[in-house]
C-alpha cells in the first residue's frame, strides 16, 4: 500500500507531527513547555508497522500506480503479464520475514539478488498504458471503460482509507509503551498519550490518502479530456509529467532535503575525536578493541571511525556475531553498567573486569564511559590480547552448548570446540610452555601477521572472527588448517619452534571476477579493433 499512499504505515520510524498534532495539544494541555513539546513531536514514532526501524516508505507514485492498474485493463500484449508477474514476485520478496520461506529460497538459490524490481515494472507498464492511449490503437469506448474501472477501484480504496481507517487498523505498535517510558510520560498520562499517538497516525494516513486521491483525480481529468478530444497530446504529456514530478518530489523531499547535505569538509571528517578517543589513539598496540558505553554500541558507527570497535553498525551483520551479542556480550555490558551506576569502588569494578570472559576474549582493552567531565577511557588490564595459547579444550555436541559454555569457562585456559571440528584435535594433548609466546606483528584488514615460539606443539587462539569464505591461514608461507572455536574465534595447531603465522583474505569469487572482467575488457578491445579495421577497409 505504500506504493500508492506514501505514509500508509506512518513513514519513517520517527517523524515530525507538527504543532497541530494531537500529541502537541496533549503535551501543552498538561503544562509541558512549548519548546519541549515541539521537540517531542518532531521525533514522534509515527511508524506503526512491524519493522524494527525504517527510513521511509517505498513509494512508486500515486499516478504511476494508477496508470499501472490502468495498463492491466487496456494493454493487450504479453508484456503486461510479465510485468505483473515480476511486480508480484518483487512484492512477495519485499515481505521478508513475513514470508520467510520464499525469501530464504531466493537467498539460498539466487545469490546477490538485491533489486526491488517492482519499481521498474510498475512505471514501465504505466508508460505502456499511456502509449496505448496516445497511439489510439483501441477504440475510445474500451479506453474509457478501462479508465472508469481503474478510477472506481483505486478511488474506492483511497476513500475507504480516508473515511474509516480506524475500522481497518488499530494503529498501535509493540514499542509504544517503551517509547512513552523512555520519553518520560507519567503513568497517569500514558493512556491519553497512546490515544493521541494513534490519532496522529490516523491523521497521517488520511492526509496522504487524500493527497494521492487529488493527484489521481487530476490525472484522470487530463486523460478524460484527452479521450473526449478536448486537449491535445502535448498538453496531456506535459500535464502528466508535471503532476508526477510534483508528486514524487514532494514525497522525496521529506526524506532527502537540505538537512541531508553538508560541506565536503564535514563529509570528509564526519566525526571529531573526543578526549577519550584521543587518549586511546595514543596507544599504539596492535589489534585491541574498544567498547563505547556512552552510545548505543551496536547502532552507532562513530567509535569504529577511530578504533577497532566491539560494536558498530552494518545492515548485513554476521548472524553468528549477532547471536554472541544477544547471548553473551549484552549480559556482560549490563553487568558493567550496573556496577558503574551503583558508584561501586574501584576494587569491585576490577573484579568484574577480570570476570568478563567474552569481552576479554574479544580483546576489549578499553571501555569508554561517561563521567561528569564527559566521555573518559577505562583501561581493562584483563583483555586477553590478539592471540594466546591454551592447554585444554572441550568438545561440545552442538551450537547451543557451545555458546552457553562461553559463560562458564576461562577462555584464556580452555577452548570450546564444536563437534564438527573434532577431527582437528583428535588425540591431541598440550603442555603449558612458560617460555612460549604468540603475538601479532602486523595488522592490515585483509592480512594479519603473527610470530610464535614454543618448545612443543601448541593450540593457538586468535581474537578474530572465523570466516572460512575467503580467509586462508599460512605457517611460514605454507597453507595451514584452522578452525572455529569459542563460538566465533579462530584456532589452529602451531608446531614447536619459531614460526610466522599469517591470515590472508583471498576470496575465490573475487579473483574469478577479476579474471572474467579482464578477459571481457580484452575481448571488447579486440572487437573494437576488428570493427575499426572493417570500417577502414570499406572506405578504402
Amino acid at each position: 500500500m505504500t506504493l500508492l499512499v506514501p505514509d500508509f504505515m506512518g513513514g519513517a520510524s520517527y517523524g515530525d507531527a507538527g504543532e497541530n498534532s494531537n500529541m502537541y495539544e496533549l503535551l501543552t494541555r498538561y503544562g509541558v513547555p512549548a519548546s519541549n513539546a515541539r521537540q517531542i513531536v518532531s521525533q514522534l514514532p509515527l511508524y506503526w508497522g512491524t519493522q524494527p526501524f525504517t527510513s521511509g516508505p517505498v513509494y512508486a507514485g500515486a499516478i504511476i500506480v494508477f496508470l499501472f492498474i490502468l495498463g492491466l485493463f487496456v494493454v493487450k500484449s504479453r508484456m503486461k503479464l510479465w510485468l505483473l508477474t515480476i511486480t508480484i514476485l518483487s512484492v512477495l520478496l519485499a515481505w521478508g520475514r513475513n514470508f520467510m520461506f520464499f525469501s530464504n529460497f531466493f537467498l539460498d538459490y539466487f545469490p546477490m539478488y538485491n533489486k526491488f524490481i517492482a519499481e521498474f515494472a510498475i512505471p514501465l507498464l504505466a508508460i505502456l498504458a499511456l502509449k496505448k492511449i496516445f497511439d489510439r490503437e483501441s477504440d475510445n469506448a474500451s479506453l474509457m471503460r478501462g479508465l472508469k474501472y481503474t478510477t472506481i477501484l483505486i478511488g474506492a480504496i483511497l476513500l475507504i482509507l480516508i473515511a474509516i481507517p480506524g475500522a481497518l487498523f488499530d494503529f498501535s505498535s509493540i514499542s509504544d509503551i517503551d517509547y512513552l517510558n523512555n520519553v518520560g510520560f507519567p503513568q497517569e498520562m500514558q493512556n491519553e498519550a497512546l490515544s493521541a499517538l494513534h490519532a496522529d497516525r490516523i491523521s497521517t494516513l488520511r492526509a496522504d490518502a487524500f493527497r494521492s486521491l487529488i493527484y489521481i483525480a487530476l490525472a484522470v481529468g487530463l486523460l478524460w479530456f484527452y479521450l473526449k478530444k478536448k486537449v491535445s497530446t502535448t498538453y496531456v504529456i506535459a500535464g502528466m509529467a508535471l503532476l508526477i514530478i510534483i508528486d514524487m518530489w514532494s514525497v522525496n523531499w521529506r526524506y532527502l532535503n537540505n538537512d541531508n547535505f553538508v560541506r565536503s569538509s564535514v563529509a570528509e571528517n564526519p566525526f571529531k575525536p573526543s578526549a577519550a578517543d584521543s587518549q586511546i589513539m595514543r596507544d599504539k598496540e596492535l589489534g585491541f578493541r574498544v567498547l563505547n558505553l556512552t552510545v548505543s554500541p551496536f547502532n552507532d558507527a562513530s567509535t569504529s571511525y577511530f578504533h577497532h570497535s566491539i560494536g558498530g553498525y552494518h545492515g548485513a551483520k554476521l548472524e553468528r556475531y549477532q547471536e554472541l551479542i544477544d547471548f553473551q556480550i549484552q549480559p556482560e555490558m549490563a553487568q558493567i553498567l550496573t556496577v558503574l551506576r551503583s558508584s561501586a569502588d574501584a576494587s569491585k569494578l576490577d573484579v568484574l573486569l577480570r570476570n568478563l570472559p567474552v569481552l576479554n576474549m574479544l580483546n576489549t582493552k578499553y571501555l569508554i564511559i561517561m563521567s561528569q567531565e564527559g566521555p573518559v577511557p577505562l583501561l581493562n588490564p584483563y583483555a586477553y590480547g590478539t592471540s594466546w595459547f591454551v592447554n585444554d579444550y572441550r568438545i561440545v555436541a552442538n551450537a547451543d552448548e557451545e555458546i552457553d559454555a562461553l559463560g562458564d569457562i576461562d577462555p584464556l585456559l580452555t577452548l570450546i570446540v564444536d563437534k564438527r571440528f573434532e577431527g582437528e584435535l583428535q588425540g591431541k594433548r598440550f603442555e603449558k610452555d612458560t617460555s612460549g609466546f604468540i603475538r601479532m606483528t602486523d595488522y592490515k584488514p585483509n592480512h594479519l601477521t603473527y610470530e610464535s615460539s614454543a618448545t612443543s606443539e601448541q593450540l593457538a587462539v586468535f581474537s578474530e572472527i572465523y570466516y572460512p569464505n575467503g580467509w586462508n591461514a599460512f605457517i611460514d608461507g605454507q597453507p595451514a588448517s584452522h578452525f572455529r572455536a569459542d563460538w566465533t574465534l579462530r584456532a589452529m595447531l602451531v608446531p614447536a619452534g619459531e614460526h610466522t603465522i599469517e591470515f590472508k583474505f583471498e576470496p575465490v569469487l573475487f579473483a574469478q571476477g577479476e579474471r572474467i572482467s579482464l578477459a571481457s575488457s580484452i575481448l571488447l578491445l579486440l572487437l573494437l579493433v576488428v570493427y575499426a579495421v572493417v570500417e577502414i577497409r570499406k572506405k578504402v
